[in-house]
């Protein structure tokens, strides 16, 4: 099971101490530019954008009180595992995570790590499933804050009616795209399976 280092704050990461060292590397995934950072307890963000200039700036936002350091060599180990998974993320992601949040967005991430790859939830099952079947909105709002690309795999977290027209107009975000990509994965997987053995 994987290790995880647990920590709430009111107002995000590191209120009421001092400034911590999170190194950072890049790298590309199949889904795009990528950039994971760790702290010394474990990954604290797994990105992935349009650009590699996105990165480097939604870090900064991410961790504005920390003191951040660029170690492409330090972290390329990381990194590789990470572009690795994006590439066929058909378990359970595996390294150890820093996750930080609120009690309620660590059950959330918790719910949402459970999902299987190749398998799909709503927000109205998951808030039922950690036990507020009303708090769909926060479930919403820790899904689009979880940080950790692929590890918490909230784009497996759809809209209620992702098969209605509402399907269509999200096509084009984030969550869609990586959801359509898994689906694509899972065709190809299935596929090779099926196909015989040669003689």
């Amino acid at each position: 099971k994987p290790a995880f280092a647990v920590r709430a704050f009111s107002d995000g990461p590191l209120r009421a101490r001092p400034p911590e060292e999170i190194r950072y590397g890049t790298g590309k995934s199949a889904v795009g530019p990528v950039l994971v950072a760790s702290s010394g307890d474990g990954i604290v963000t797994i990105m992935v954008r349009k650009t590699a200039a996105q990165l480097v700036s939604d870090i900064r936002a991410r961790f504005p009180k920390a003191d951040l350091v660029r170690d492409e060599k330090g972290c390329k180990a990381v990194v590789g595992k990470v572009v690795r998974y994006i590439a066929s993320p058909f378990e359970p992601f595996e390294l150890s995570l820093d996750i930080r949040g609120t009690e309620l967005q660590q059950k959330v991430w918790d719910e949402v790590r459970r999902i299987p790859f190749g398998e799909t939830s709503n927000y109205s099952k998951v808030a039922e499933a950690i036990g507020s079947p009303k708090a769909i909105r926060a479930v919403a709002s820790s899904c689009s804050n979880s940080w950790f690309a692929f590890a918490v795999p909230c784009h497996r977290v759809l809209h209620k009616h992702a098969a209605t027209p509402t399907r269509k107009k999200l096509s084009g975000t984030v969550q869609y795209r990586w959801s359509d990509y898994e689906a694509q994965l899972k065709a190809k997987l299935q596929a090779k399976r099926k196909k015989p053995p040669r003689a």
